[in-house]
């Protein structure tokens, strides 16, 4: 009886311990997902320690502690086990991040298990975007031509304002896939769709300026520059100013492309 005992004491504990293990891997593999696509850092601590009070309980989840900044996350657990994952790409994916609060959701509301929650999140995570590159062209001149016209552009400037936001659209795309080089890339793709502007606008249009701002819409750094004000509100000031200090640098490279064209060709 004794033997049977620690038999059933022992399978208990390697459960027990799996178990754990899945509930490490699944938090860190949702934190991973949404900052990889945008969320901000206090959103995504929130969705990691939800989960692990849901699976732990309330007492033994207060000697589990995560960290996380813009370029990995940690997680300490009561079991003297620290666990980290590097985040070494970011982008933009607000469905992706929709995805796993839903599953996150459904794991603290017991609609599912830790199991069938990291196999789900392993889903998203392999999910490509959904869009094709001819839909993010499409869009992407409707944006530089929309905000063209709120800044007080005309009709006549659309066709300059588009054509440069998509010449800026895809010299991002190419200069990213090439170089991979932060700031850099923004520089080049707001002067090749400045310089692609300023000609057509020389041919078709009348307001320069106007048409400059919608090229380089597609560029602004807006997300970063609200997840870094979030961050910083929420008391996350090393990652928040991280993240604003690369706004305002995206934002600098974006101008001195601009200023670039204008030297060259206006001056």
């Amino acid at each position: 009886m004794n033997e049977e005992s620690k038999l059933i004491s022992g399978v208990v504990i390697r459960l027990a311990s799996n178990r754990n293990d899945c509930l490490i891997k699944a938090s860190l593999l949702a934190g991973k997902i949404m900052l990889e696509n945008g969320a901000e850092t206090s959103r995504v601590e929130d969705t990691m320690e939800r989960m692990i009070s849901k699976a732990l309980g309330v007492e033994r989840s207060r000697e589990t502690f995560t960290y996380i900044t813009l370029n990995g996350i940690f997680v300490k657990t009561d079991m003297n086990n620290t666990n980290f994952v590097r985040i070494d790409n970011r982008d933009h994916n607000l469905d992706k991040i929709t995805k796993v609060n839903q599953i996150s959701r459904l794991f603290t509301e017991g609609l599912l298990t830790i199991e069938e929650v990291y196999e789900k999140l392993q889903e998203v995570d392999e999910e490509k975007m959904g869009y094709s590159l001819a839909m993010k062209f499409f869009f992407t001149a409707i944006l530089s031509g929309s905000v063209m016209l709120i800044m007080n552009g005309t009709f006549i400037d659309l066709p300059a304002s588009m054509i440069g936001g998509l010449i800026c659209y895809l010299s991002y795309l190419l200069a990213y896939r090439y170089l991979k080089i932060p700031f850099i890339t923004e520089y080049i793709a707001a002067f090749f769709g400045g310089l692609a502007a300023f000609f057509v606008n020389g041919m078709v249009g009348s307001h320069l300026s106007s048409v400059m701002i919608g090229t380089v819409a597609p560029l602004v750094p807006g997300i970063a520059i609200t997840n870094a004000i979030r961050d910083i509100l929420a008391k996350h000031y090393i990652s928040g100013s991280i993240r604003l200090v690369e706004g305002i640098f995206i934002a600098g490279s974006i101008g001195t492309g601009i200023a670039t064209v204008y030297y060259i060709f206006i001056q």
